[in-house]
C-alpha cells in the first residue's frame, strides 16, 4: 500500500508512470493495427466477391445486354480479348453491344470494330459484309473503306478495290500509290494476258514509279525473262538491291554490269567478278575487301522498316502488315556470317 501512496515528487513514481504510458501506447498501437488489417482484408474480400458473382463470360454478356456494364468498359474488354487472339469472345461482346446500340454513329463504330475483328480472325467474306453494312450507315467511314480495300486485295478482287479507292479519293485521301499498286496486281494476275503483254502493260504504268519498278523486276526474275537494258537503265536499282543480291550474275549482260556502278559492286562483293575495289556502301565495301582476301565467310541479309509506323519486318512488303499503308518500305542492309551446309568444316 505504501508503494501506491508514493509522493508524486519521488523519482520512482515518474518511472512507473512512464512505463505505464509506454505499455498502454504499445498495446493500443498493436490492437489498432490488427483492427485495420482485418478491416482491409474484409474490404478486399468484398471487392473480390463483387466480381466473383460474374465468374463466366456469359455473365458479362448478360451484363452488357442489360446495360449494367458501361459501353466504354465493354469496348475495352473486347479490345483486350482481340489483342490476346480471343477473337470469338471479342465478336460476342460486339454483337451484344450491337443489340442495345442507339444512334447510327454508335452502331457504325461497333460494326467497324466487329468487321476488323472478323478480318483479323480470317473471316474475310464475313468482314466484308459487316463493313459494307457500316458504310450504309456512314458512307464516309474511312477506316471501314481502308480495311475493305485490304480484303479485296487479299481476295484478288482488284476492280472492287479500285472502286473503294475512288470513294476514298472523294473524301480527300491520297490514293495515288494505292491505285498504282492495285493496277500492277491487276495486270500481273490477269489470266487473259501472256507474260510479254503483262510486261508491256507494267511498263506503260510508268517505270519511274517505285512500286512498278519493283513489280517489274520481280516479274522478270520469277518468270525467267530477259533483263532488258532499256528497263534496267530506267530502274532505280537501289530500290531492288535485295533482289539483285539473290539474282544470278549470268542473268545480266556483262557489259551493262561493268557500266553500272551498283551492279559492279554487288557482283564483286558476291565474288562473281572483279570490277571494283571498294564501295561507298559500308556493307558492300566490307564484302569487297573480304573477297580481295579470298574470304567468302560473310553475306548480306535484309530487313524492312515501315516509314509510317516504324515497325521492322524480316520480309519485303508493299502494304505494311501493321498500319496497312502502301509503299512505305525502307530496305536496311545487314552484314551477316554466311550460313554453311551441314558437314562443312567451317
Amino acid at each position: 500500500m505504501n508503494l501506491l501512496s508514493l509522493d508524486y515528487r519521488d523519482p520512482l513514481y515518474g518511472i512507473i508512470v512512464l512505463i505505464a504510458i509506454v505499455f498502454i501506447t504499445y498495446f493500443s498501437t498493436y490492437w489498432w493495427g490488427e483492427f485495420k488489417n482485418k478491416e482491409e482484408e474484409t474490404n478486399i474480400k468484398k471487392f473480390v466477391n463483387k466480381f466473383d458473382q460474374y465468374d463466366s463470360f456469359n455473365d458479362y454478356k448478360e451484363l452488357i445486354q442489360k446495360k449494367d456494364l458501361p459501353y466504354e468498359s465493354a469496348i475495352l474488354m473486347a479490345l483486350t480479348y482481340e489483342k490476346s487472339g480471343e477473337y470469338e469472345k471479342a465478336i460476342e461482346i460486339y454483337l451484344a453491344l450491337l443489340k442495345n446500340a442507339i444512334g447510327p454513329q454508335k452502331r457504325t463504330d461497333i460494326l467497324t470494330l466487329l468487321g476488323k475483328t472478323y478480318y483479323k480472325a480470317g473471316f474475310l467474306k464475313k468482314s466484308e459484309e459487316i463493313l459494307l453494312t457500316s458504310l450504309r450507315l456512314h458512307p464516309k467511314n474511312e477506316e471501314a473503306l481502308t480495311y475493305l480495300s485490304v480484303i479485296y486485295e487479299i481476295l484478288r478482287e482488284y476492280d472492287k478495290a479500285v472502286d473503294v479507292l475512288d470513294t476514298l479519293n472523294e473524301l480527300g485521301s491520297d490514293v495515288e500509290q494505292k491505285r498504282i499498286y492495285f493496277n500492277t496486281l491487276s495486270i500481273i494476275n490477269n489470266k487473259h494476258l501472256n507474260n510479254k503483254q503483262k510486261l508491256q502493260h507494267l511498263k506503260e504504268l510508268g517505270l519511274e514509279k517505285r512500286i512498278v519498278q519493283r513489280k517489274i523486276f520481280e516479274f522478270i526474275k520469277l518468270n525467267n525473262l530477259t533483263f532488258e537494258k532499256e528497263i534496267l537503265e530506267k530502274l532505280d536499282l537501289q530500290n531492288v538491291i535485295d533482289l539483285l543480291w539473290t539474282t544470278d550474275y549470268n542473268r545480266f549482260d556483262p557489259n551493262f554490269v561493268k557500266q553500272n556502278r551498283l551492279l559492279s559492286e554487288i557482283f564483286t562483293a558476291k565474288g562473281d567478278i572483279e570490277a571494283v575495289d571498294g564501295s561507298e556502301n559500308f556493307e558492300l565495301n566490307m564484302l569487297i575487301k573480304l573477297q580481295s582476301l579470298k574470304d567468302n565467310s560473310a553475306d548480306l541479309s535484309f530487313s524492312y522498316i515501315c516509314d509510317h509506323c516504324k515497325h521492322l519486318f524480316p520480309i519485303y512488303f508493299y502494304r505494311c502488315p501493321k498500319c496497312q499503308q502502301i509503299d512505305t518500305n525502307d530496305i536496311e542492309i545487314n552484314l551477316t556470317k554466311k550460313s554453311y551446309e551441314k558437314g562443312s568444316f567451317i
